[in-house]
Parts: structure tokens; C-alpha cells; sequence
């Protein structure tokens, strides 16, 4: 192994798909097969300047070297044109996937190590036989040298299994070879949320392989260990193993943010994507969603709110194909349920006689080269790290805070230092298991090690939630770049250059807010400091929004949604209206933009909790007023338009000096007047907010309503008003690049486009506001535009492209909790069926929805109520029908509730 080459290198990965069976169906015809295999590879490798590297993996994997990537591509396609052309004697030909990847070749105890070998075999894992991946490095280096006969098909950007960064992904397509194949099989093929990963998952392959064999044969399974020793990451890591098995998906809930068991059900509803109607029983409703689907729920950090355990059987009864992996340090003692205790990482490697074999080796190696980039593991270290790791007990925490040290000490000061200072017989008592005891002692000792000024800036900073940026932590806790790198240098903090961000252990930032909270006025100072921050950039984010950035000011909110919402509730809490103001027009946009209407009516009862309509302080007024006009428009999308409480809300905004506040106050009530049908007063709002806009002097602001001015417009078919104003509104619009009003530019330029008889026009507007609604995840905007692709659709005569559009526009709005849109929806699915002959069904689904209270409702895009639009349809049928049959359907369909009715709908687009 001493000639490997070093540097920069391309690593290339081969295995043969399906070699199990192989093995099982031709035994002795495999052994003569993988001894050709090897001799074909072999020569290739010698003829390239290959150099062959010990298998990784399975007996029929194959790893070798190249300096020269060209070089490397040339070897794999001469390898699979040779084994293309022979005549294997097995059941089916050999075919091997194959995989490249450019990248430095890091050394450790003489062996290539590290992220960029890792990445290259988990590159080959989403490969077919007879496929050849390239990674983006590598495509780098060739795509001006390819050799001759090889081309290569940009596959896109994928997700691996090692959940570290997404890799764009190029195939290798060799002249005379197959080019086509199924997809990647990489973990954007099914959904999911499994979070990012900012460090490999190392060693637990045995534990690994526990899990997936465990949730094979139960469908509850807990993983108990106390903190520290890996449990969300091995569940995480499961969880992308796993991925294929589950059609629907498989989501991971971090519950460690909640406060109460209660919280659990709208937790679980986000991760999954889905809105709840706050109209009914959440956990009803959470548990009719996940009845008919087949994914894994990971639920982390279940310990505190153990009172939640009796959702979890609810779950396992009332959707049967659901599987539930639970992180906790405390059993759920439910009937069905099975544990699997975690312990430590292996520590020795006397079995193997290769400590790059053992995990808790590779561990301390992968934690020291982040605290020193230059750390090599020598031969004359690994006595000292054996003690290491044996003190330790193999706990992970207490292996990474060890190797924190590399960059002050020497390997064998740390073990001298580690062997003073930890005892795992400190404690007597009996129900204590070691790891837990040298995981407190470790932690102990690493915080005693931290200096004054670094623990309280740690304590400060435990009072983040999902990590934070380099200027919140200045903000926030006063910690400079220099205090952020000492604690990185100690594992307290760990960086993410990428996201540019730090993250901190969740279990080191309970301890740090324990610190924190022995000093109630410094505690109580950090909170505010904190909310202030956040306040503050939510105040920047919503400034975003009018200047071409959406997109970003997403993001932003995003990557610290948890601070702000934190944030938020420390406001309201102390009263502090003027940064409740900074906060509400952004959680209007980035909860309108996700369609996550009932969380947001819950967020901003806490601000009309709190603030006093009546106060004397005008900000606090005004706070009152803006959460509740933005609450109205929740609420009108929800199918429960309030204009009561609207008109009250603007009259309050309009007594202030904030023609902001009234400029988002007038929509709420247009909004909400629209769901409502009252439209001449919509006109009246509208021509005011446009008055508003045109005093701010902002052309966004008045091309947002110009946009709502046209909505009655259309209805009223003054198409020349609508027109004009809709022309002038896209003008400014399309200058400034914006997602939101040209959502309903475009829909509103279609729906005029239908009414003017143009429905091929309509659907070309429609499709652009789909792609431009999904290219930034507006939700809402999805759903309308998909409703009005449906109505267009059926104008041109293409009834089953228009029943599809509905009926996709009933998943969206399920999702989000919209009922009024659903039953819309399920009105025009039901004109449709009439239309394309099937009048029973037709009948069955209108009396569906007539039979639903909230059908007396209206939609933006409905000009009359619901209940109107089906009982107009409902009599166009029954003078088309056997009076008997017609009543038949009537009744079935009206003892049907009206959930059963859309979820078969759905069942069609699976």
C-alpha cells in the first residue's frame, strides 16, 4: 500500500447488481464468472495507470485509483464494453454499476480515508448495472478530453444516502452500450425531510443493519440511549437506508422545540408537509391523512414529552402502513412496542487487527481533523487512543470532545488527561449504566476546562434553537469570531461554512441553558437581546420582498424559522408591540407563500392575547390591529372569513401614521370580502389600498392592488378595466421579478382569457403560473393554478385533462387545510363526470358536498357560494336521469362524508 498515489486522485468504485442471486441461482458458474470479472478489471486497471486498492464491501466490489481522471473514465468504459461483450456461463450476464469521483486522496495509517473515498462508494449505490456515474469533480476534469465513442447525459442534482451535500450527477454513456436506465436510485426518488448532515455517518454498521432488520418485522421501534450517544443520527441514517421501502415517505420530527405533548400533532403535521384545520380534532385529522399511506415517521427526542405516547398507538392503529422509529431515553411501554439500547462505538480492533476497521477510531479521526485539518493518526498514537477509547466507553460525545483537543495536545497528553479526569465507578448507583456515567463525566469536564468568559458566552448561545449565524451570535451573546472558534476548537459549537452557520449539540445546549438560567437577569437580558435580533431581520426579510429577492427573503426565514418563532413568543410574552410589528408582515408572506394557515391563526392569537386594542400605547394598538387583519386573511383561506373582525382591524391601522401596516390591513379585508362575495365593498377597500400605495409612493404596493382591483373586475365583466388594470400591475411586476401578485396576475390573465373564450391561451398563462408557483414552493398559488387550469381545460373540450387538474388541486389544498377549496373543487370534478357520461357519480359527489355545512362558503375563484354552483349542476342532472337512479345517487352520496369522497379522487393520482 506504501505507491498509493496521493494529491488530488479519481476514485473509481465497481460492484456486480445483483450478485446475491446470482450467488443462489448458479453457484459454481458465479466462481468462474467473478475470477473473469476480476482478470478483465485487473487488465484494464494495468493498461489506464490504475492502481487496484483492497475491496471495499461486498466480495465482488472493486476499488482502485487513477491520477489522471481522464484516465479513469477511459478504464470504465473499456471495463463495460469487455464485460458487455462476453459470454457469461450464469443465469443472466453480469452487469457491474460503477462510480467516479475526484478528489484530495486523504491518508491515514497508510490507507486512503475520509469523505471523498465515502463518497465516491456511496455514489456507486445509486447506480444500475452497466451504468457508470460521474460525480461533478470528476465531470470537471473530462468533459474537454473525453475519449473517443463516450458521451455523458447530465443527470442533475442528487441526494446520496451519506446526507452530506447533494451531488450533481453525470452518466457515463459508452457508444454501442445501453444509455437508458431506471432512475437513480438516490433519496430525492422518494419524498422525504431527512435533514442535511454536516459530518459522515461513522461506524454503528452493525446497529444499522439492526434497525433496517427490526422495522422490517414491527412497526414501532425504540432506540433508548441517554444523550450523547447517537441516536438521531442513526435513526436519520436508517431512515435514508430505508427510503425505497416506503412509497409515501420518510420524515424525521424533531420534537426537541416543543414545549408540551400537545404540540406533537401540528409537529408532525409540518414535517409531512400537510395543514390541519383548526375547525376539527387535529389528531383526527392527522391520523384520516396518514390512514392510506405507507412511510416511516421518525420521531427524535421523544423523552419529555413521553405524555404524547398514547398518539403513537393511535397512529399505529388508525394507519396501518405507517411505521414509527422513535429516538428516546425512556421506553414508551406500548404492547407493540421493541427497543434496541444503544451502547458505545467498538473500541478495540484486536479482531481485525486494522484500527481503521474500528468505529470509535474513525470517529476520533474524523473529529480531530475538524478541530486540526492536519492531524494524522501515527502508529505510536494508537496505545494512547485505545486508552482513550476505553475510558470512554466508546460514548460518541466523549470520543469527540476528546479529539477536540489535537490542536493543544499531543494524542498521548489527551489520554493522560482523559484517564485523570473520568471515572465511570464514580457513581454507586445500581441502575446507572456506565456510558452514562462517563458521558456525564466527560461533559463535566470539557465545560470545567472552558474559561469564564467562554461559558457564559456558551450560555448565551444555547438560547438559539436550529443553529444561528456569525452575526446573531455577535448580536445575541457578544461572541466574536475568535469565541466562536474556541468553542469550535473544544466541540461546543460546529461550523457549517457552506449554510454559513454554527450548530450546537442539542445536548450541550440543555446543559448551556441550564448555566444561562442560574442567572435569571442575564438570562432574561440574552431572551431579549435575542428576540430583538430576530425581530430585526424579520423586519429585513419583509423588505426583500418588494425588491426581486423572494426567494431569498424565503430562505432567510427559513433557516432560522425556529428563532423566529422563538423569538415571537418572547415578544409577545413581555408585551413589546413594537417588535411584535417588525414580525407579522413577514409570517404573513412566508406562511402564505407555504400554505401554513392554522399554525398562523395559532401563532397570532398569541399577539391579540397580548396586546390590548384599547391600550393607550399606539403600538400596541397597532400591533393588536396588524396580527389580526393578517389572522382575517388566514381565516378567509381557511373557508372562515371574518369581516367583523377585518373591518375593525383596517379601522384601527387607519388611525395610525403606518401606511404599511394599512396597506396590509386593506388586503386582509379585500380578501376576506372576496370570500364573502361582497364585492362592490371589495371595490371600495381596493380603490383605498391603491390610494395607500400611491401615498408610500411604492410601485409594488400598487401593482399588488391593481392586481386584487381587477378580481372584481373580471366577475363584474368589465374585461377592459380588468385588462388594463392587470397589464399595468404585470408591467411592474415582471420588471421586479416577483413571485407572489404574479401568481394572481397570471391566474386572473387566464380566468379573463377563458371568460374572452381563449382557453388555449388560459392554459398556456395557467402552466407558466404553475412552474413560476412551484419554482419557489408557493402552495396557494399551485392550488389556483391548478383550479384554473381544470376550468380552462374544460373549456377547450378536454375533460379528462380537466378532471386531473382538479383533482391534483384537492391534494394541494388538503395539504393546507383549505375545506372550502376542496369542496369547490369537488363540485367541478363532479361537472365534469356529468359531463363525460358518468351522472351517478356525478350526482353522488355533488350531494356530497351539499351536504357539508362549510358549503354555504366561497372561494376567490367562485364568483356564487358553493352550495349554489353544485345545486346548478345537481338539476342539470336530474333532467338527464331516471328520477329513481338520480335519488339513488343522491343518497349515497349525501350519507358519504366528504373526506371519504376526495381521498379516493386522490387514490387515482397514485
Amino acid at each position: 500500500m506504501d505507491d498509493l498515489p496521493d494529491g488530488v486522485v479519481t476514485f473509481l468504485f465497481t460492484d456486480i447488481e445483483g450478485s446475491t442471486r446470482l450467488w443462489e441461482d448458479s453457484p459454481e458458474s458465479m466462481m468462474g464468472a467473478l475470477v473473469e470479472h476480476d482478470r478483465v478489471i485487473d487488465e484494464v486497471l494495468a493498461s489506464h495507470h490504475g492502481v487496484s486498492v483492497k475491496p471495499r464491501g461486498e466480495g465482488d466490489s472493486r476499488f482502485a485509483v487513477f491520477r489522471d481522471a481522464v484516465e479513469a473514465v477511459a478504464a470504465i468504459a473499456d471495463v463495460q464494453k469487455e464485460f458487455s461483450d462476453l459470454d457469461w456461463q450464469t443465469s443472466r450476464p453480469i452487469r457491474v454499476r460503477a462510480s467516479l469521483h475526484t478528489g484530495n486522496a486523504e491518508m491515514q495509517l497508510g490507507d486512503y480515508y475520509g469523505p471523498t473515498v465515502n463518497r465516491a462508494a456511496r455514489l456507486r449505490a445509486i447506480a444500475h448495472g452497466g451504468q457508470t456515474v460521474l460525480s461533478s469533480a470528476t465531470w470537471e476534469l473530462v468533459q474537454d478530453h473525453l475519449p473517443d465513442g463516450v458521451g455523458v447525459t447530465d443527470m442533475g442534482s442528487h441526494t446520496l444516502k451519506d446526507l452530506a451535500r447533494p451531488e450533481h450527477v453525470y452518466q457515463l454513456d459508452v457508444e454501442g452500450l445501453p444509455v437508458s436506465f431506471s432512475p437513480l436510485a438516490s433519496l430525492d426518488a422518494v419524498a422525504n425531510n431527512l435533514p442535511e448532515q454536516l459530518t459522515e455517518f461513522i461506524g454503528r454498521e452493525s446497529e444499522l443493519a439492526e434497525v433496517q432488520r427490526l422495522l422490517k418485522e414491527t412497526r414501532l421501534l425504540t432506540i433508548l440511549a441517554p444523550g450523547g450517544t447517537g441516536k438521531s443520527r442513526l435513526a436519520i441514517q436508517a431512515g435514508a437506508e430505508l427510503v425505497e421501502s416506503y412509497a409515501d415517505g420518510v420524515f424525521f420530527i424533531s420534537l426537541a422545540e416543543i414545549s408540551s405533548s400537545r404540540e406533537i400533532v401540528q409537529t408532525i403535521a409540518e414535517a409531512i408537509g400537510i395543514s390541519l384545520s383548526s375547525d376539527e380534532d387535529l389528531q383526527t385529522q392527522l391520523i384520516a391523512y396518514l390512514a392510506n399511506k405507507r412511510l416511516l415517521l421518525i420521531l427524535d427526542n421523544f423523552e419529555h414529552v413521553i405524555e404524547g405516547t398514547p398518539l403513537v398507538w393511535e397512529i399505529l392503529k388508525g394507519a396501518p402502513e405507517v411505521t414509527v422509529l422513535v429516538t428516546t431515553r425512556t421506553k414508551l411501554n406500548l404492547s407493540s412496542e421493541t427497543s434496541l439500547t444503544l451502547g458505545g462505538l467498538e473500541t478495540s480492533w484486536a479482531a481485525t487487527d486494522n484500527p481503521l476497521e474500528t468505529s470509535g477510531v474513525r470517529l476520533f479521526i474524523d473529529a480531530a481533523k475538524r478541530s486540526d485539518a492536519a492531524f494524522v493518526l501515527r502508529e505510536e498514537d494508537l496505545g494512547s487512543l485505545s486508552r482513550i477509547l476505553d475510558t470512554t466507553g466508546g460514548i460518541p460525545l466523549a470520543i469527540l470532545l476528546a479529539a477536540a483537543w489535537v490542536d493543544l495536545l499531543p494524542v498521548d497528553e489527551i489520554a493522560a488527561e482523559v484517564a485523570k479526569s473520568l471515572d465511570f465507578l464514580e457513581t454507586e448507583a445500581g441502575d446507572v449504566p456506565d456510558r452514562q456515567r462517563s458521558v456525564r463525566a466527560m461533559f463535566e469536564y470539557s465545560w470545567d476546562l472552558l474559561g469564564p468568559a467562554e461559558r457564559e458566552t456558551f450560555g448565551a448561545l444555547s438560547v438559539f434553537r436550529g443553529g444561528f449565524t456569525r452575526q446573531a451570535a455577535e448580536a445575541v451573546a457578544g461572541a466574536s469570531l475568535r469565541d466562536l472558534a474556541a468553542l469550535v476548537s473544544k466541540s461546543f459549537v460546529t461550523p457549517s461554512p457552506e449554510r454559513g452557520r454554527y450548530l450546537v449539540h442539542e445536548l450541550l445546549r440543555q446543559y448551556g441553558e441550564a448555566a444561562l438560567e442560574e442567572v435569571p437577569d442575564r438570562a432574561l437580558t440574552v431572551k431579549d437581546l435575542h428576540a430583538s435580533f430576530y425581530a430585526d431581520e424579520a423586519q429585513s426579510a419583509f423588505d426583500l420582498f418588494a425588491v426581486a429577492a423572494q426567494p431569498r427573503m424565503v430562505a432567510m426565514l427559513e433557516d432560522d424559522l425556529e428563532n423566529f418563532r422563538l423569538g415571537w413568543r418572547h415578544l409577545t410574552e413581555r408585551n413589546d408591540a413594537e417588535g411584535a410589528l417588525k414580525m407579522v408582515p413577514a409570517f404573513q408572506v412566508l406562511y402564505e407563500f407555504r400554505g401554513w394557515f392554522p399554525s398562523g391563526v395559532v401563532l397570532l392569537d398569541l399577539a391579540l392575547a397580548a396586546f390590548d386594542p384599547d391600550s393607550e400605547d399606539e403600538a400596541t394598538r397597532l400591533a393588536h390591529a396588524l396580527s389580526a387583519a393578517v389572522q382575517t386573511w388566514f381565516l378567509a383561506v381557511l373557508g372562515r372569513p371574518d369581516a367583523e373582525k377585518a373591518r375593525a382591524a383596517c379601522e384601527l391601522l387607519r388611525g395610525s401614521n403606518d401606511l404599511e401596516a394599512q396597506w396590509i390591513g386593506l388586503q386582509g379585508l379585500a380578501l376576506t370580502l372576496s370570500y364573502l362575495g361582497l364585492i362592490e365593498e371589495m371595490v371600495e377597500v381596493t380603490e383605498e389600498g391603491m390610494d395607500v400605495a400611491r401615498r408610500i409612493d411604492d410601485d409594488f404596493c400598487l401593482a399588488g392592488l391593481k392586481t386584487w382591483r381587477s378580481l372584481p373586475a373580471l366577475h363584474a365583466q368589465d374585461y377592459e378595466t380588468a385588462d388594463l388594470l392587470l397589464g399595468e400591475s404585470f408591467a411592474v411586476l415582471d420588471r421586479l421579478d416577483d413571485y407572489y401578485y404574479m401568481t394572481w396576475n397570471l391566474q386572473l390573465q387566464a380566468m379573463l382569457a377563458t371568460a374572452r373564450d381563449q382557453p388555449q391561451e388560459a392554459i398556456a398563462i395557467h402552466t407558466r403560473q404553475l412552474e413560476r408557483s412551484r419554482k419557489i414552493g408557493y402552495r396557494r398559488g399551485r392550488l389556483v393554478a391548478l383550479e384554473g387550469l381544470g376550468r380552462a381545460n374544460l373549456a377547450a373540450g378536454d375533460l379528462t385533462a380537466s378532471r386531473r387538474a382538479y383533482i391534483e388541486g384537492i391534494e394541494a389544498a388538503e395539504r393546507m387545510g383549505m375545506t372550502a377549496d376542496i369542496l369547490s373543487l369537488l363540485t367541478k370534478v363532479g361537472t365534469v363526470e356529468g359531463r363525460m357520461g358518468d351522472l351517478e357519480a356525478a350526482v353522488e359527489l355533488l350531494s356530497t358536498v351539499l351536504a357539508e355545512p362549510m358549503s354555504s362558503s366561497h372561494t376567490i375563484s367562485d364568483t356564487e357560494p358553493i352550495a349554489l354552483l353544485a345545486s346548478q349542476s345537481m338539476e342539470e342532472l336530474r333532467a338527464h336521469m331516471d328520477p329513481d337512479r338520480f335519488q339513488a345517487a343522491h343518497d349515497r352520496g349525501a350519507a358519504r362524508p366528504y373526506e371519504t369522497a376526495f381521498k379516493d379522487l386522490l387514490a387515482e393520482l397514485s
